[in-house]
């Protein structure tokens, strides 16, 4: 559905202490460059709103909070009591915006373009709770981040926002262009227990 794309070659390394545990799970990562992000902004309590956003996206908008949603083109992230991030193939913005528009003309809303200024990185494996549970205070178990649920939070110092992909356990992190590099630069720190591969 949406490509991802490799981080680069000098930050994908087994650590040492990785080599010497043959047994050890790898983290798989993977930077989801180009996608399309789009901020939403309405009122959840304005059937009209709610409508008009589901109908363009395909999908019901999620209003309740800490929640997501997704289909096989579009995933939307409730990010705040009338705030959500869109987040769709590359190349969709102008299209998908001019689209939210119409469709909720009349309607107060908020429609930002904030592709630029984001990315998605996938992180999948056995140790990923393990991993992201060094940086980020959520409780990340399945019990209690279920398939469908979003958070915003932190890791370390990158603000970001989290949620899952799959049964597996498979994660997807927001994360501002501004904190990719040190983002993957604490990544690599807390995972010397385990190997650290490219997601592609």
């Amino acid at each position: 559905m949406l490509e991802v794309t490799r981080p680069p070659q000098s930050a994908v390394k087994t650590s040492a202490a990785a080599l010497q545990m043959p047994q050890a799970s790898a983290l798989y990562a993977g930077w989801r460059e180009g996608l399309t992000i789009i901020n939403l902004r309405g009122a959840p309590d304005d059937a009209a709103f709610v409508a008009a956003a589901s109908r363009v996206l395909g999908l019901a908008l999620p209003v309740q909070p800490c929640s997501a949603a997704s289909n096989a083109t579009h995933r939307v992230i409730w990010a705040g009591p009338d705030e959500w991030f869109i987040i769709a193939p590359a190349g969709q913005a102008d299209a998908l915006s001019e689209q939210l528009r119409a469709a909720l003309a009349g309607i107060h809303h908020a429609i930002v373009d904030v592709s630029s200024g984001y990315t998605v990185l996938q992180l999948q494996g056995q140790p990923v709770r393990e991993v992201l549970a060094q940086g980020c205070p959520l409780d990340l178990h399945p019990r209690a981040f279920k398939l469908g649920a979003s958070a915003g939070s932190h890791y370390f110092k990158a603000s970001i926002w989290l949620w899952r992909t799959e049964a597996d356990g498979s994660f997807e992190v927001l994360v501002r262009r501004s904190f990719m590099s040190y983002f993957w630069l604490m990544l690599t720190r807390c995972t010397k227990e385990c190997s650290l591969e490219d997601l592609s």
